[in-house]
């Protein structure tokens, strides 16, 4: 029954997408002779010398690498809300390859490697965790339509703080990724599945099929024991288009499913206003059940909720760009209905939490995102950066980077701070402020 309905599934995906093609040509000409000294012959080499000069420089052969290497070493201390301290060094190793190896085929791959050593009088033992980010092959059919296999990732969102649309986020980041928003978005986990990509001068549609092949384990659980289990512990799919309906307007419609739920549909649109203000929609809706109800696991919470991000970006004329956002999750919950849960129930409420810092969910029903980042800060190549996550009602996290940029390394210097009521996700971190310096080689 369940590889019948992936079958209407896939042919659903794939019978939707068309394929296109089309060329040019180009034409060159002549050059000079002189056979003598006199004015005419030295007019005429002139005349050659200023038309050689004017003509456009041969483009340079593409000599950019397929690969891209960067180690990292950072050392961290940390204070925790329990009044200890502790400190760590991170050895970070990411490599990354994709190339077209003929014209009709590609392969692409994408990795990190951690390894975390205790500093001190730490209890914690050293551990090394390795991601694989993205390992899959891609087949060109034709210039507008592309088939990629293997464990790939599909971001997706409008928004900068928190993007319900971002089907594929849950389970995708661990803990011992940075805060902030390029972070998440860069160090996650891929899914393994099949994606076909036709694109028109318009417009695109994408077809995502993700199978089930580890024991059943719903997205974000944090209580998956295998990466394979975090992103593979269902069926999944997903459809996603988006089409120019006008200069300035190209929204994006998404159709989202996973075994033992009902479809979940979202939209993002983004809009220029002016020469200086990007502002921002995000929105996904669906039947689904709440946060609590996940944890505790009641039947009976199913209700369709919707879950968006509204907010701006401005430009200043300085190279700094401001940001403002702010959030709601119809899955979430108020600060008694949290209140309540820890008391009753010690055990749903760690799960529930869990599951939310797991799924990248909003915990409360609203939040708000601020975020400035400042590049040349009186210095050129020195950049100042940091967001403020608050989850109205609940908890809130700052995050602060100085980052000194060269050609081949940056150094930077990071703050965080998170904190909040006991039942919060923030407020329920062991770790309440950290400082960490770091050191990145590009390679």
């Amino acid at each position: 029954m369940m590889a019948r309905r992936r079958c209407r599934i896939a042919a659903l995906a794939f019978a939707l997408l068309p394929v296109l093609v089309r060329a040019a040509d180009a034409d060159g000409a002549g050059g000079v002779d002189a056979t003598g000294v006199d004015m005419a012959d030295v007019d005429t080499a002139d005349a050659a010398a200023l038309d050689l000069a004017d003509r456009p420089a041969a483009p340079p052969p593409d000599t950019a690498k397929p690969w891209k290497l960067d180690v990292q070493d950072a050392l961290r201390t940390s204070r925790y809300r329990d009044g200890g301290d502790a400190g760590r060094n991170q050895l970070s190793i990411e490599f990354e390859y994709g190339q077209w190896l003929t014209p009709s085929f590609a392969a692409h791959f994408s990795m990190r490697f951690d390894r975390f050593d205790p500093l001190g009088t730490s209890s914690t033992s050293s551990r090394d965790v390795t991601l694989v980010k993205e390992a899959y092959a891609s087949w060109r059919a034709s210039p507008a339509f592309v088939v990629d296999a293997g464990r790939v990732n599909e971001r997706l969102g409008a928004a900068i703080g928190y993007n319900p649309t971002d089907f594929f986020r849950a389970g995708a980041v661990s803990l011992d990724v940075p805060p902030d928003p390029d972070s998440r978005h860069t160090n996650r986990l891929g899914t393994i599945g099949l994606r076909a990509q036709q694109v028109w001068d318009t417009g695109s549609l994408t077809a995502l099929l993700s199978p089930r092949l580890e024991r059943r384990g719903l997205p974000g659980d944090p209580a998956a024991s295998s990466d394979l289990q975090r992103t593979n512990g269902v069926d999944r799919w997903m459809l996603v288009a988006s089409q120019r309906l006008s200069a300035a307007i190209q929204p994006q419609w998404i159709v989202y499913g996973e075994s033992g739920q009902a479809p979940q549909f979202g939209q993002n649109l983004s809009v220029l206003l002016g020469n200086s203000v990007v502002a921002y929609l995000e929105w996904a809706g669906g039947y689904r059940r709440s946060l609590i109800a996940r944890a505790t696991g009641a039947a009976d919470d199913r209700a369709f909720r919707t879950s968006s991000s509204v907010g701006a970006t401005w430009t200043l004329p300085v190279d700094l760009s401001l940001t403002a956002e702010f959030q709601s999750n119809g899955g979430g919950a108020d600060a008694a209905q949290w209140r309540s849960l820890q008391r009753a129930n010690p055990y749903a409420w760690g799960s529930a939490v869990q599951t939310s810092i797991a799924a990248q969910e909003l915990q409360t029903r609203h939040g708000l995102f601020v975020m400035a980042a400042w590049r040349n800060v009186g210095v050129r190549r020195l950049d100042l950066s940091g967001f403020m996550q608050a989850d109205l009602g609940g908890g809130r996290q700052y995050w602060v980077e100085l980052r000194r940029r060269f050609d081949r390394f940056d150094v930077a210097l990071q703050w965080l701070h998170q904190g909040g009521p006991s039942w919060s996700r923030f407020g329920a971190m062991p770790e309440s402020t950290s400082v960490q310096v770091l050191g990145i080689f590009y390679r």
